[in-house]
């Protein structure tokens, strides 16, 4: 049973053909592509808010070559340490959908599982992986889901909000949170800028009870230049590039590159 909610009311939405209704018949279209825009104006900033196609398009051609998915089972353990029987789980900021599917491919089989963003392109991408999961474009500041719903939220490198995670999640629910470290990528900030700095966590650091929270490092070779360019393209330091060292880009072929996270998982009780 799915926990969808009107964007406008937080009241349920019942599928009616191929729209989702609420009580106060609000209604809410379902594309061909079996996605759900339950996306407002007022949550927008632009007119087509999130990741642009290109972005998308490298972080999918990237996550499907499987680097990463040495950090997608760091998160499928954590889920299993306290996993029960029939789970619903957010994946907040699912891009174009890799990692949601992915984890609907290692998770129980009676898991309901939602994926979101406000990238319409990507939510697009996302549905072709597969029409099991909930894939639904909207805002993390107005998520579409019922109160005290969800058994867990995962985020990976996405912003969130802590007051809508705190509503959607059960009393005994969990968060399981993805952070990048200050040594993450530092092959490319190396090259790119002219002085690495030190960032502080403490602002993405969210107001729960941790309940577990570590450090997990791991070297990464690159094989070649497609997914080298691949992975700078689906990070926000290809765009912060200045003109002068645009040649670096030239240069790129087989890589070497750290990933430095932090796993924090969060709970509600």
């Amino acid at each position: 049973m799915h926990k969808l909610a009107c964007p406008k009311c937080h009241l349920p939405l019942r599928k009616e053909g191929k729209s989702y209704i609420c009580e106060n018949n609000h209604c809410f279209d379902i594309a061909k592509s079996q996605y759900i825009n339950l996306l407002l104006n007022p949550d927008k900033s632009t007119n087509r808010p999130g990741d642009n196609k290109e972005s998308l398009q490298c972080r999918k051609n990237f996550l499907n070559q499987k680097y990463y998915d040495v950090i997608l089972n760091e998160v499928v353990s954590c889920i299993l340490e306290h996993s029960h029987p029939s789970m619903q789980i957010l994946d907040l900021g699912c891009g174009e959908g890799y990692y949601t599917y992915r984890l609907k491919q290692e998770l129980p089989a009676d898991t309901t599982l939602y994926g979101l963003d406000i990238s319409k392109d990507g939510v697009m991408m996302a549905s072709k992986y597969t029409k099991d999961i909930y894939w639904i474009v909207g805002n993390s500041k107005n998520i579409p889901l019922l109160d005290h719903s969800l058994d867990v939220i995962t985020a990976l490198f996405t912003v969130v909000n802590a007051q809508e995670i705190e509503r959607c999640l059960k009393e005994d629910g969990y968060m399981v949170h993805v952070t990048a470290n200050n040594k993450h990528l530092i092959e490319f900030k190396e090259l790119i800028y002219d002085e690495v700095k030190v960032k502080s966590d403490e602002h993405i650091r969210l107001p729960f009870h941790t309940l577990k929270s570590y450090d997990f490092q791991k070297k990464i070779h690159l094989k070649n230049r497609e997914d080298t360019l691949n992975l700078l393209k689906m990070t926000p330091h290809y765009y912060h590039i200045k003109k002068e060292r645009r040649h670096v880009l030239d240069t790129l072929g087989e890589f070497d590159v750290t990933i430095d996270i932090r796993i924090t998982i969060y709970q509600m009780s």
